[in-house]
């Protein structure tokens, strides 16, 4: 399991247990024992079946266990009285397999492709990514070049923002071929405008292969980086393409 996915799990799962810890006050106030109780061995059982899927045939799941662990009394009353502390310890476990989990997972074999992407779409999608949330991943990478666009123009849209906007970008290879690279930067992000609207449609963006969404991150990558060198001339001046180094 790639090394971001099992820590997402792992911090759902910490998260649960700090709800049901919350809990405890009104499981003392109310009487609501076997309640509280229920709500514990459901989160238990699956903290435990997430270690297994995160570790497969290490025994990690069974630190957990014995973390969490504690005998069924004569009462649930009494029960309660260890198990309250047992979900503290068990979170506390969970904790430290969050630190270990570079020692203990290797990062997936394209984790530097992904890293590799533009900063901020790194930042804002890989989480997702990871976490095998593709059509997630895909529609943030859209907007996080959406929000670019209207940072430097007020047009969050790639016709509006070259054409109302006014929206230039250094780059081109030669002089005489400006006018392609401008319009090709502009259709990259009419592109990317075109894919959002077709995938926001359907309930899952029609992703579910980790290498399709990839690929539109990148699409959504490089428009950030052309995006990197865009500005907007001062009124009445003619932009000097840059030739690329």
């Amino acid at each position: 399991m790639p090394l971001e996915r099992a820590r997402k799990m792992l911090a759902d799962r910490i998260g649960a247990g700090e709800d049901i810890a919350a809990k405890v006050e009104i499981a003392e106030r109310t009487g609501g024992y076997r309640d509280w109780l229920d709500l514990f061995a459901t989160w238990r059982n699956s903290a435990i079946g997430d270690l297994k899927a995160i570790y497969e045939e290490k025994d990690t799941a069974t630190e957990f266990e014995y973390a969490s662990q504690t005998t069924d009394r004569s009462s649930p009353s009494s029960t309660f009285e260890y198990r309250k502390g047992a979900v503290r310890d068990g979170i506390r476990k969970l904790g430290s397999l969050i630190d270990r989990l570079p020692l203990a997972l290797p990062e997936s074999e394209d984790a530097a492709g992904i890293k590799s992407l533009h900063a901020e779409i790194y930042s804002r999608c890989h989480t997702l990514y990871a976490g095998g949330d593709y059509a997630e991943a895909v529609e943030k990478g859209f907007k996080v070049v959406r929000d670019r666009l209207r940072a430097l123009t007020t047009h969050e849209t790639g016709s509006e923002a070259f054409g109302k906007g006014k929206l230039y970008v250094d780059g081109a290879a030669a002089p005489h071929v400006d006018d392609d690279f401008q319009n090709g930067v502009k259709f990259l992000t009419m592109a990317i405008d075109k894919f959002r609207n077709e995938k926001a449609h359907t309930a899952d963006g029609n992703i579910t292969d980790p290498i399709r969404a990839y690929e539109y991150l990148r699409l959504s990558s490089l428009a950030m980086h052309l995006l990197d060198r865009a500005h907007i001339p001062s009124s009445g001046t003619t932009p000097q393409p840059a030739t690329t180094p």
